[in-house]
């Protein structure tokens, strides 16, 4: 038996609503009259600005981009001229310059301020674009600051990224903790240094002793010194793991970092017993050992 054909598909039209056809009219028109409006403020504005170039908004953002570059190169080019004019004016002519140019001498101080520590930055860190205010925030950090945050991108807990996002206000502060580190360095460092200064001292005058002497106060010197690292290990270094530990995300603990710490602290103490060949007297047993041996050499 032969197949019956299968019957074509009906189009159906379906009837669009008047009062929705007029909506979507009324819509239309009305996108089309706002945008000619804007289209007329934009033209408006241009005019009275004297702008002759495209108005398209991706073109603006760029053009944008482009004047802030220059305004950044433009800090360190009015801090050249100002440096050079300073140095090549005659005494008392500098002052009547500024006064011509319009600019204070503290603002113009900040500027040859700025360009002398900022201007041989590295181009690709765009330090520049922080504008003078906040650069002038940065100039309390010393030389070697200054160097890691424009060639490294950072100095201590501060990044070129934190000077971006930060207010003024927050930069002063950030840069304020970052030099307290630093001092606190330096005055640890000043102590270490004076302490050395004292053991050479003590070492000079202990080589002036007799053998017995000498070696009774380079015991007590080396007594000393012992002390002294076991009260860093357990008073310093301890606060400091106290403080990583605390300060360590649950997810992210810190138990490695600071194993490899006492790790290294451990390789240290094991090869200075290599180096003079001493056993390990960790041990209370050991140590009454020692002791009995001392004892003996002593008797003998």
């Amino acid at each position: 038996m032969p197949k019956k054909p299968t019957p074509a598909l009906q189009a159906q039209e379906t009837a669009l609503a008047p009062q929705v056809l007029e909506a979507d009219i009324a819509a239309h028109n009305q996108r089309a009259v706002a945008k000619l409006e804007q289209n007329q403020r934009v033209t408006a504005l241009a005019h009275q600005l004297n702008y002759q170039g495209s108005t398209d908004p991706a073109v603006l953002e760029n053009s944008a981009q482009d004047a802030i570059r220059r305004l950044g190169a433009a800090i360190f080019e009015l801090g050249a001229y100002l440096l050079l004019m300073k140095e090549a004016c005659a005494h008392g002519a500098f002052l009547p310059a500024l006064e011509r140019l319009g600019i204070v001498p503290v603002t113009a101080q900040r500027y040859m301020n700025v360009t002398r520590r900022f201007a041989n930055a590295s181009p690709g860190m765009h330090l520049e674009k922080a504008g003078i205010k906040k650069m002038v925030e940065l100039l309390p950090l010393d030389d070697e600051q200054i160097g890691e945050l424009t060639e490294l991108g950072q100095t201590g807990e501060l990044a070129l990224d934190d000077v971006a996002r930060m207010s003024v206000r927050e930069l002063r502060a950030a840069v304020r903790e970052i030099r307290k580190d630093r001092e606190a360095d330096a005055t640890l460092l000043e102590k270490r240094n004076s302490r050395i200064d004292k053991l050479e001292r003590d070492l000079g005058r202990i080589d002036r002793l007799d053998p017995a002497d000498k070696l009774a106060q380079q015991q007590k010197a080396a007594t000393e010194a012992q002390r002294h690292a076991s009260a860093i290990l357990i008073g310093e270094l301890r606060q400091r793991f106290i403080a990583v530990d605390n300060a360590a995300d649950e997810r992210a603990p810190q138990t490695l970092f600071l194993a490899g710490l006492v790790g290294q602290l451990q390789a240290d103490l094991a090869a200075l017993r290599e180096e003079f060949n001493l056993p390990d007297v960790s041990r209370a047993a050991d140590a009454e050992l020692v002791a009995e041996v001392a004892q003996w050499n002593k008797t003998t």
